[in-house]
Parts: structure tokens; C-alpha cells; sequence
């Protein structure tokens, strides 16, 4: 039985959190929690929920990563995810700070040259939300066109899942433009944060 776009969400507590899902406003400036205990960050975590990405297009689930503190500073990057057939696919990359008076702001190359990484065209990593207990992590960028939501286990609380949304709203995002992730042990397929859309 194919479950719908209300129960993949319910799967995940997302439909129970009691605000307007369209109650970010563009006007909103998104901006990075204050710090980040990189240390502290480091470890496996899961794709909750998603903006679409195109280099995730090939994914059917489990996407995730895993980061790695490196001795000069930097962060190894390893996302992976499950493929359509079951094939597991894992790409690694590098993140290092934009500004070494805010650990919240990182920049990721997946671009590997003779001389290291190059971070000619890096992608922004922004973490908008953190849990105390590093729990959950939201990560997003100031024009929105991304947005991720972490978590160290694929069911987070529905405590949990309403402070990650509070993030998002906080900073201005839709939370419509966002799809759930499938995953073992969690949602049972892909499925649309807003019943209704595709």
C-alpha cells in the first residue's frame, strides 16, 4: 500500500506542529545560530526533510552524512545515500569556515584538484538551527535556494521536529518547498511537507 503525502508526514510529526506552514515572509533575514561546537557536530546524521537539490536527483533514500574534524581545521564531508536497485552511493568533500569568528558558516567543495580542494564555486552551509544536545541541526543559505534538516536518528521527537521547524520559519523559509526524506527505520517513501503538492 502506497502511503500518502498526510502519513508520510505524520510519519515524521511534521503535520502535528501547530504553526502556518507559509508564516516565514521573504523579508525575513536568515541567519546562523552563534556558534557551532564543530567537535560536538561531528558524527552521522540524517536527512530529514529537504529542499530538492539536483545531485541529490538520483537518491530514493537514506540520505545522510557523515562529518570527520580534521587536524587543520577543515571538515571531511561524506554524504551517501541509497539509489534506485539498492546501491549505496557516497560522495566526499571538504568544509571549511568563511570566517574564523563564526563556526557557523561554512563553505563545501566537492571538487578534489592535484593541489587539494578547490573552493572556487563552494556551496554555502549555514547552520540556521541547532539543538542544545546537537540532536537535530537545520543548515540553509541567505538566498534560500537550499535547505537541509538533520537529525542523529530518521524519527526525531515531535519536540524535536518542532524546533527544527521553528528554525526554518525563523528564518524566513516555506516550509511547502520542502520534501521529506525517505529512510530506514523512518518515512516510508519521499513525500511533500504539505499535503497537496508533488
Amino acid at each position: 500500500m502506497r502511503f500518502t503525502a498526510v502519513a508520510a508526514a505524520l510519519a515524521l510529526g511534521l503535520c502535528l506542529v501547530p504553526v502556518p506552514a507559509t508564516a516565514g515572509t521573504p523579508d525575513t533575514e536568515v541567519r546562523p545560530v552563534r556558534s557551532v561546537d564543530l567537535e560536538r557536530y561531528q558524527g552521522r546524521w540524517v536527512q530529514v526533510a529537504a529542499i530538492p537539490q539536483p545531485f541529490q536527483a538520483q537518491c530514493v533514500r537514506n540520505d545522510g552524512a557523515v562529518y570527520t574534524l580534521l587536524p587543520e581545521g577543515q571538515v571531511k564531508v561524506v554524504n551517501s545515500c541509497t539509489r534506485e536497485g539498492g546501491v549505496t552511493t557516497s560522495l566526499e568533500g571538504r568544509a571549511r569556515l568563511t570566517d574564523p569568528a563564526s563556526t557557523s558558516k561554512l563553505q563545501v567543495s566537492f571538487v578534489r584538484t592535484a593541489d587539494g580542494w578547490s573552493f572556487d564555486r563552494p556551496g554555502t552551509y549555514w547552520v540556521i538551527g541547532l539543538d542544545r544536545d546537537y540532536r537535530w541541526a537545520v543548515v540553509g543559505a541567505p538566498d534560500r535556494r537550499t535547505g537541509f534538516v538533520l537529525a542523529r536518528t530518521p524519527t526525531p521527537s515531535r519536540q524535536d521536529v518542532l524546533g527544527m521547524t521553528r528554525a526554518l520559519l525563523r528564518n524566513g523559509y516555506d516550509l511547502c518547498a520542502f520534501r521529506i526524506t525517505a529512510q530506514d527505520g523512518g518515512a516510508p517513501e519521499p513525500a511533500p511537507v504539505c499535503p497537496g503538492q508533488r
